[in-house]
């Protein structure tokens, strides 16, 4: 009889420890969820709320140069995620996909990626009469697509420069008139197609260093800068064209634009 009782005495004690436990948890999430307070949220796994990070091209004083995003190690290459050798499989179809990327990231087209003549170098360079891409409507295409969103802005819709991009009226100089005759004659180097194409890339420095147009090589690929400068032929080669002599189709958008694009 007594150990009877005993056993139950413990069980019912159980319970009730475990009612009260019960009861004090509810209350503590009672009180965590829709009360308002000036304290500091309660942060149970603070590590994952607050993971020591750079943001890119935030400030930090952690580097000597104070800044955050990291340039590449001195004669580091990208390199692909594709486990095959591109030479192993060169000669089937399906592997041109790869070595063309394998090509672009490794540059190994000077004149593609640089616009420069092959055995020519940066610190020299030799920029090349005509673009290493084939001329086709699509290029062209691609090429007043891209020059619409980067280069109007400043240069204009038709490349004239001066004051007909929105931006270029607010600068303290005329961006420049890339339909003059010094962009078009391929005898100067800044006739050259490769000289354009190292401008859209790289931008345009003066001789003390100031800057006088924006590098766009983040946005303009290659192949999208020589579409540019494909685009850019074309704007030049309409210029002076007589009214009569243009199509009836392109006699009429102009017409009906009043002359814009």
């Amino acid at each position: 009889m007594t150990t009877t009782t005993t056993q139950s005495t413990r069980h019912a004690a159980g319970l009730a420890l475990g009612a009260v436990a019960l009861l004090f948890s509810a209350a503590g999430m009672a009180g965590c969820r829709g009360d308002r307070t000036d304290k500091p949220p309660r942060q149970f796994f603070p590590d994952m709320d607050q993971q020591p990070k750079l943001k890119p091209q935030s400030e930090t004083q952690f580097f000597e140069d104070s800044r955050s995003q990291r340039p590449l190690v001195e004669r580091s290459v990208p390199f692909g995620s594709h486990a095959v050798a591109a030479e192993s499989v060169a000669s089937d179809a399906w592997a041109g996909m790869i070595q063309a990327d394998r090509d672009r990231m490794l540059k190994a087209d000077e004149t593609f990626s640089f616009g420069i003549v092959k055995g020519s170098t940066m610190a020299e360079p030799e920029y090349v009469d005509y673009m290493p891409v084939q001329m086709t409507s699509e290029l062209i295409a691609r090429g007043k697509e891209r020059f619409d969103i980067y280069c109007s802005a400043c240069h204009g819709y038709t490349g004239h420069g001066g004051n007909e991009g929105t931006v270029g009226r607010l600068w303290s100089y005329a961006p420049a008139n890339l339909m003059s005759e010094i962009y078009r004659d391929r005898s100067t180097f800044q006739g050259k197609d490769g000289y354009l194409f190292h401008v859209i890339r790289e931008g345009l420095w003066r001789p003390d260093g100031g800057n006088r147009m924006p590098a766009y090589k983040h946005a303009i690929n290659e192949q999208d800068a020589w579409a540019v400068v494909a685009y850019l032929r074309v704007l030049q080669a309409a210029q002076g064209v007589p009214f009569d002599q243009l199509d009836p189709a392109d006699q009429a958008r102009l017409e009906t634009t009043g002359g814009n694009p």
